[in-house]
């Protein structure tokens, strides 16, 4: 045996390692939970996300995930849910759960579109290929608004019924936990996930500023 295979040998044990390391490492993380209140009460229409994480950690992600659906529904002259959490490239489709013809359109910056006007029981959609805030109207039924907030990276959350939010597989290290509401804007606040599989509590009570 060469004294240069017997060093080549040697060497892949320690790629293996590194590799494995290395993989152990980024798979390390977190979970970032809480509570967003408005005034003391639990809000449905918040959306939470983790800001700062690396690039290539987000493409990695992103490149990962299949192709995204989500729904946007219209019952009872409402979009249900009003505000609609989605990952940049989904399509959300407009099902048309009332009586009567509906239309749906945005003039956003994120996203210019026109569904036109359709009838009960039809579904039309939009696929969402930038980030930022959708503001979804009906120009049949002006009351009508509903909210897509558009992200370039899947960690992010919306609220629930109690006003509850859960991002799991935050990868470690120092953060922004922003908080955005259709009529009370941005909050954030900083954090820092430190050990494999903790768990932090952020609450945010909104008020007018």
């Amino acid at each position: 045996m060469t004294r240069g295979y017997k060093w080549l040998l040697a060497l892949v044990p320690l790629v293996l390692c590194a590799e494995l390391y290395g993989a152990d490492a980024e798979s390390k993380s977190g979970i970032i939970k809480g509570t967003i209140t408005v005034a003391g009460r639990p809000t449905t229409e918040a959306v939470v996300s983790v800001e700062g994480i690396a690039p290539e950690i987000i493409k990695a992600r992103v490149a990962a995930a299949k192709s995204q659906k989500a729904v946007m529904n219209q019952r009872e002259m409402k979009f249900v849910p009003r505000v609609l959490p989605v990952l940049v490239g989904t399509t959300v489709d407009f099902p048309n759960n009332d009586t009567t013809w509906h239309n749906v359109f945005s003039k956003s910056e994120a996203k210019d579109f026109d569904l036109g006007l359709y009838p009960p029981g039809n579904t039309r959609s939009a696929t969402l290929d930038k980030p930022g805030e959708v503001r979804v109207l009906c120009n049949v039924h002006p009351v009508m608004e509903g909210f897509i907030v558009v992200k370039e990276h899947p960690y992010f959350s919306g609220t629930d019924q109690r006003g509850n939010y859960r991002i799991n597989n935050v990868p470690l290290g120092k953060y922004r936990v922003q908080v955005w509401h259709p009529q009370l804007g941005t909050r954030e606040s900083a954090v820092q996930l430190g050990r494999d599989g903790q768990v932090l509590e952020i609450n945010f009570d909104l008020k007018k500023q």
